[in-house]
Order: structure tokens, then C-alpha cells, then sequence
């Protein structure tokens, strides 16, 4: 997954669409960091519609019928997912930007981590990334409440701030640091 595409489309949603739950954006006492965020969680169960143990594939299908493909590596998971049995899975996005403090070193960066059941535990796992990108305030419009950023790659985005009043808290050349955190959760378990 590109590190800049679904952070900057993160960026546009949280400050042209709004804040989703939990967020948070007062002004800062002098020294303090000013930071919003957008939380999402989405449950959704389904079930299996094709194993294919010589390849270590497995086949899920959710609601409104989409259909993902995915390759199992602990055998224990390949053993136990039968054509027709449930899931469940939680998806989580995590956005938060904040203002990069001076002298602050921080570079654009993912990382990634999957993680499995153990033999004894509900078959299923996880899988989750963080990326972090900094962009560049390249111009505010307050009139028409947008701010224009740019990224280290030169790629530029114009957003519409849902709050107009953090725009205040903004000037040309200002950099941002924008970190979005993804995972998703699989079991095997009826839920």
C-alpha cells in the first residue's frame, strides 16, 4: 500500500468531512501541541466460500457479497476454515495531524505487522499499519475555508476544513504531521 495515497485521502476526509468520533482540536496552552483525529471501527461478519489448502488460500465473503482473497500462513488457520463457516472482523482507521514542532525530526515512514493465533486460540488474526507523512501548508483560503497541502513527493491536495476555525491555527510554510494507523482483525468465532 502507497504511504502517501490513502494518507493524504485520510487528510480530505478529516478535514473536509468532519471528525468521526473522538477528536479533538482546542487551542493549546503556549508549548502545547494542538492535535485532531478521526476514529473509525466497522464490525462485519460473513462466512468462507473457498479454501484452497495446495496454495494457502482462503476465500471470505462479506456482506453485499464482496469477496477477498487471503493467503493463510499459520497451517493451524488453514486447518480450520471450512467452506460455508462464519467470521468476523473489526476494521480500524486512525488518523490524528498535529503541527510538526521545530527542530522535530520525523520522516515519511510505514511499517507493518501480522500477527496469528496461537494452536490453542479461536483460529483467525491480524494485520495492521502505521504510516506517517509530513506535508507543507502551501496556502489557506479562509473565505472559501480550504487549505492547500504538499507532500516531500510534490504531490498537492486542497481540502475543505469541516471546522474553519482551525484554519486560524495555520499559516503558509506551517508542516504537518499526519499519522494514520489501519489494522484489521479476523476470527473465525461466531460473534
Amino acid at each position: 500500500m502507497s504511504t502517501r495515497a490513502p494518507v493524504l485521502l485520510s487528510t480530505i476526509l478529516i478535514l473536509g468531512l468532519g471528525f468521526s468520533c473522538g477528536a479533538s482540536a482546542q487551542s493549546a496552552a503556549p508549548g502545547a501541541t494542538t492535535e485532531v483525529g478521526s476514529a473509525t471501527l466497522v464490525n462485519f461478519q460473513g462466512k468462507i466460500v473457498d479454501v484452497d489448502t495446495a496454495k494457502s488460500l482462503v476465500t471470505l465473503e462479506g456482506p453485499e457479497g464482496r469477496r477477498v482473497t487471503f493467503t493463510v500462513r499459520n497451517p493451524d488457520n488453514l486447518k480450520a476454515a471450512k467452506v460455508g463457516e462464519p467470521f468476523s472482523a473489526r476494521y480500524y482507521d486512525v488518523v490524528t495531524i498535529r503541527k510538526k514542532e521545530p527542530g522535530e525530526n520525523i520522516k515519511d515512514a510505514t511499517t507493518a505487522g501480522v500477527w496469528t493465533t496461537n494452536p490453542l486460540g479461536v483460529p483467525g488474526g491480524s494485520r495492521a499499519e502505521q504510516s506517517t507523512l509530513v506535508v507543507t501548508v502551501e496556502a489557506i483560503d479562509e473565505a472559501n475555508g480550504t487549505v492547500t497541502v504538499k507532500a516531500a513527493d510534490g504531490t498537492s491536495t486542497t481540502v475543505k476544513a469541516r471546522n474553519p476555525e482551525n484554519l486560524k491555527l495555520l499559516k503558509a510554510g506551517d508542516q504537518l504531521v499526519i499519522v494514520q494507523y489501519q489494522a484489521i482483525a479476523l476470527s473465525l468465532r461466531k460473534e
